[in-house]
């Protein structure tokens, strides 16, 4: 989670009573099995900035149950790097700066100030004085310097944390809280990657072998430390009253929840099946179909449960079909097109997802309005213009209805491992309509990571994140194109491209980077080494009607996760749902749609 990178706080000691909630059956995640979390008085700053999206009619307290996915093998990012991971090491170790939850800039978060040299090579951060472990050690330069030992030690399972640290010299501690970073070049990323550090407790960690750490973390400095781990069915995290990250008035109202619990289920049908009994709080959907077709229940249609989508400014990448470059069939641009011209996307778009996602013409869709590049137009679904395109490159229809060219017959693998989606069925039967010999290779997905990492590939689909701080070089350089497990997949090499993302790494403003990111999709759109497939455009959510929740629900890049660090339990709505339910009566409508709008 991104967002978790924002705190404050002091001791609490969870005694007592238990949570102020009635108990009943439709009202299962209050849990009133769990005591209440009493916090610390702890005098916040003077001055400092609030966060805007943060709402000061939030209280603290109740327990938050969502979905947790699979169950977990670590849920030490640095070990074991995906989303849910990142999501619960945030919220117990904290780094230097975090990025600010509206503007492209940093904010302080372990940092209580930064200073950058003249040549933009050196960083010297100041740790807040008030900053501490949750055994009540001071949090200490040595910790970040103990972070940088720990993950550059190859002993270590982080290689994939290597690669950007290594542009970093081991940090210089200059006194108690104070340390100096040396970046080996100069690239406006390794501020953001100094800033990055993170205090590991040096203190608790230094005789344990790190490899080993993956369910327990006795010593945390962030707003939650664990409460509860149930092999294979949940993992629940207690808030800390003691966080001395609450004395920010960036991290006001904020961390609301004393408890998050995370459970585990695979399956996504029966997932929902979990939120209409009550079990889940909040349930995210991702799938189309599931949305469109079984998301309209007896407990939404009372507005018990709120079905809501959210447009905000969350990062988009994109996904498209990667079309492996290497290979001579492919380095034609024309058969590269003519394979776009045969994805029939429109189809796809109304009889498969229900409208829900917008159709690709670029590789960096937040950057325009609409998500739309208006310099290029969308590659339309056209086998006539696919069939005159392969034949200007040289592939003929031979006697058996199949292309040749000097001898071979075009025949191209599309790799995929899971249960093939009918998307591939459509577009390799239009294939094989203009006379290609295409087939689906089927794989397990060790054998679908192995081939991608060794370029063994035709045609594979690919699904990219993105954040705010766009980096092209890993996935865009020429110098990247034959590495071995490489994220530039198609190999792509481009000396226009190469000389754009020399340019930006010394530009520290990031929205002019991102008019030169502009000028990059512009050559990856004339080059294609992807069929742009689509993108979705917005959040799909189902949660029980008894939280408050910031106006525009979410924050403004994130997605769900954020709902953890900004929503509350509402009192008077969960009476109000009880009510509702005991009489079998309805709530009134809540919007349906919100558009972030600032």
């Amino acid at each position: 989670m991104k967002n978790c990178y924002l705190f404050f706080f002091l001791v609490l000691i969870s005694t007592l009573p238990f949570i102020n909630c009635s108990p009943n059956k439709d009202q299962k995640s209050l849990n009133t099995s769990l005591p209440p979390i009493e916090d610390q008085a702890i005098p916040v700053e003077d001055g400092g900035e609030i966060d805007p999206i943060a709402s000061d009619q939030a209280v603290r307290g109740g327990v938050f149950n969502t979905w947790g996915g699979g169950y977990p093998k670590s849920i030490n990012q640095w070990l074991d790097y995906n989303q849910f991971s990142s999501q619960l090491s945030s919220l117990m170790f904290e780094p230097l700066i975090g990025m600010h939850s509206t503007e492209n800039r940093p904010v302080g978060v372990l940092a209580s100030s930064w200073e950058i040299s003249e040549d933009k090579t050196t960083y010297t951060f100041k740790i807040h004085a008030e900053a501490k472990w949750s055994d009540g050690t001071d949090i200490t330069a040595q910790d970040i310097q103990f972070y940088y030992d720990i993950i550059m030690d190859p002993k270590h399972l982080t290689s994939l944390f290597r690669v950007s640290l290594s542009k970093l010299d081991r940090p210089e501690i200059l006194d108690k809280k104070t340390l100096r970073v040396r970046a080996n070049e100069v690239h406006w990323r390794n501020f953001w990657t100094a800033g990055g550090l993170t205090a590991f407790p040096k203190h608790a960690w230094k005789d344990l072998d790190f490899n080993s750490i993956h369910f327990e973390f006795p010593v945390v400095s962030g707003p939650y430390q664990i409460h509860e781990v149930k092999t294979n069915r949940s993992i629940s995290l207690k808030r800390r009253g003691d966080w001395w990250g609450r004395t920010l008035k960036f991290n006001q109202h904020k961390y609301n929840f004393d408890y998050l619990v995370f459970k585990s289920l695979e399956d996504r049908t029966k997932a929902l099946e979990v939120l209409k009994k009550g079990d889940f709080d909040l349930y995210p959907i991702y799938t189309a179909r599931i949305w469109e077709r079984q998301t309209n229940f007896p407990q939404v249609q009372k507005n018990w449960v709120v079905r809501q989508t959210i447009y905000n400014q969350e990062p988009k990448s994109f996904q498209g079909f990667a079309i492996n470059l290497r290979k001579k069939k492919f380095q034609d641009k024309q058969v590269r097109l003519a394979l776009g011209h045969l994805l029939n996307r429109e189809l796809m778009l109304e009889k498969l997802m229900f409208g829900q996602y917008f159709l690709l013409n670029n590789y960096f869709p937040d950057l325009y309005p609409n998500n739309t590049n208006p310099n290029h137009p969308l590659i339309q679904y056209s086998p006539e213009k696919a069939r005159k395109l392969l034949g200007q490159a040289g592939w003929k229809i031979n006697d058996q209805g199949l292309l040749e060219k000097d001898g071979e017959i075009f025949s191209l693998k599309f790799l995929y491992h899971g249960t093939p989606l009918p998307h591939l069925t459509i577009f390799l039967e239009d294939l094989k309509k203009v006379g290609l010999q295409a087939e689906l290779d089927v794989v397990s997905l060790a054998s679908f990571r192995k081939r991608m990492d060794n370029h063994e590939f035709d045609l594979a689909w690919t699904n990219w994140s993105a954040s705010r701080l766009r980096d092209p070089e890993s996935m865009w350089h020429s110098k990247t194109a034959d590495d071995i497990a490489t994220q530039n997949i198609p190999g792509i090499e481009n000396e226009e491209i190469d000389q754009l993302i020399e340019k930006q790494k010394s530009i520290m403003d990031i929205d002019q980077r991102n008019e030169i990111i502009k000028e990059i999709d512009l050559e990856l759109i004339d080059t294609i080494p992807y069929i742009l497939l689509w993108q979705s455009d917005r959040h799909k959510l189902l949660y029980w009607n008894r939280f408050g929740t910031p106006k525009t629900i979410l924050d403004k890049f994130n997605r769900e996760d954020s709902a953890l660090v900004y929503w509350w339990f509402d009192q008077d709505k969960a009476d109000a749902l009880l009510k509702a339910q005991q009489s079998n009566s309805a709530l009134p409508a809540v919007a349906s749609e919100i558009h972030y709008s600032h």
